[in-house]
């Protein structure tokens, strides 16, 4: 109940989402990276993988609570002085969290990426992120069916903790079809030895020269459970096939449901002193981004709430959870927020 009043006193007076964050710089003295709402973890190890793909091993503080396999979380990492967010699968299971503390994440870096192209550099051994509760509903549904995984590049995080996880646990067929650009195909030793240690698993691993139809090797006749992840296009095509033959699919998707592009209304914004106009059909954050105005960027799908800002009057829609603001004074998160009225924002 306390808790409760010193959050919503924040909200009100400190223009803070809770308390904690209020206290966050008295915290983080004791303890580094100390970040209301988040969690602790150390970095244990720091590995560069063949095609550009980096691989962090992370030890969480002894509250964070175990994933389910194939589930992600955020990580936030202070770069240059900014807190940057970004979600990430998790590339291990469970179990293995359970056995050693640990857990995995296997990210694909980008030259041109806001986060990504910084990881390698600005992360260290024995320092500390932070971490989310884990989240997502991409797990393995069904032991007693056959299942058929498709990934498509990155695709292969989840795959790759869902599969050990999970394989102890059926008698039925798994296989794994993996697309990588050649020589980029991530953890191959460790699928061998699963395919090794376990007779009902086997992995293919293409290139999308070899096999346009990413869909030719999946065998219809065993009626196989479908897990799909990959490139948007990627999953689409998969998601078709496996209802034109009437199989259960499933595919990880962390991402915002925009609204549709069917609505022309603009509105004014006043942003501190200065004024904008944005339409109806994307979050305030992308559009923002787009006139190269300087707005802080975490997550971009309404986790980290780096992108809060004070809306003085005006009504958004929230995109997660399809909900309409008061027209007053709140704090709102800028990538969820869709806007349907003129605005004034204190960023």
């Amino acid at each position: 109940m306390i808790t409760k009043v010193l959050d919503q006193f924040s909200k009100w007076f400190l223009h803070h989402q809770s308390f904690a964050g209020y206290i966050e710089p008295i915290m983080q003295m004791v303890k580094p990276a100390w970040r209301a709402g988040l969690y602790r973890a150390k970095i244990e190890e720091l590995t560069q993988h063949n095609g550009d793909f980096l691989s962090i091993t992370l030890k969480p503080t002894q509250h964070w609570q175990a994933h389910i396999a194939g589930q992600h979380i955020s990580l936030t990492v202070e770069i240059n002085g900014r807190l940057l967010t970004r979600v990430f699968t998790v590339a291990s299971s469970s179990e293995q969290f359970k056995a050693t503390g640990l857990v995995r994440l296997l990210i694909k870096t980008n030259e041109q990426g806001r986060f990504t192209s910084l990881l390698s550099n600005a992360l260290r051994v024995g320092e500390w992120c932070n971490i989310s509760a884990p989240s997502g509903d991409f797990v393995y549904k069904n032991t007693q069916n056959n299942a058929t995984f498709i990934a498509g590049g990155s695709g292969i995080t989840p795959m790759l903790a869902m599969i050990s996880e999970h394989l102890k646990h059926t008698t039925q067929k798994v296989s794994l079809i993996y697309y990588a650009k050649a020589a980029a195909h991530q953890c191959v030793d460790e699928l061998s030895a699963l395919a090794n240690q376990f007779s009902h698993f086997s992995f293919l691993l293409l290139t999308r020269e070899q096999s346009d139809d990413i869909t030719r090797h999946v065998n219809i006749w065993e009626n196989p459970d479908i897990y799909c992840c990959g490139p948007a296009n990627f999953m689409k095509t998969v998601c078709d096939f496996a209802k034109k033959h009437h199989l259960n699919y499933y595919q990880e998707a962390f991402g915002l449901t925009l609204p549709s592009q069917n609505d022309d209304s603009l509105f004014n914004v006043q942003i501190n002193s200065s004024a904008h106009i944005v339409n109806a059909n994307n979050a305030l954050l992308a559009q923002f981004e787009a006139k190269q105005l300087q707005v802080k960027r975490g997550c971009g799908i309404g986790i980290c709430h780096q992108c809060q800002c004070i809306k003085k009057s005006g009504v958004v829609r929230n995109l997660k959870t399809g909900e309409l603001s008061d027209n007053g004074e709140q704090l709102i998160q800028l990538c969820v927020s869709q806007p349907v009225s003129d605005l004034e924002l204190q960023l």
